[in-house]
């Protein structure tokens, strides 16, 4: 999904040299992981900011991969396991948006 910004939004994001064909592989993974979870062939635009948010905190966990937390030298950082845990609400949400639309309408026979 290079095209529509979401490429350029995250690697604005991550700042300073990034790896573009890890970046591009992210989104791949990403995108398929939310088209799953929406049973649809394309990400909306409505919800492209997930695919930027949980692709840049999934880059930032490369090299950390199995981790839920770590301790270096009294920093600590801690990662979820789930990165579209907190956009759940927000699928969730457009869903029943998009299943309103669909089964809100009405047919009249003249």
């Amino acid at each position: 999904m290079q095209g529509g910004g979401v490429f350029t939004k995250i690697k604005s994001l991550l700042g300073g040299a990034v790896d573009d064909t890890l970046v591009d592989t992210i989104i791949d993974m990403v995108e398929s992981q939310l088209l799953l979870r929406l049973n649809m062939e394309e990400v909306p635009y409505e919800l492209q900011y997930i695919v930027v948010n949980v692709a840049v905190a999934r880059y930032n966990q490369i090299g950390d991969e199995g981790k839920s937390s770590m301790t270096v030298e009294g920093e600590s950082a801690a990662w979820l396991t789930d990165l579209f845990a907190p956009y759940e609400k927000d699928i969730k949400l457009f869903l029943d948006r998009k299943n309103q639309t669909v089964s809100g309408g009405s047919i009249r026979f003249l």
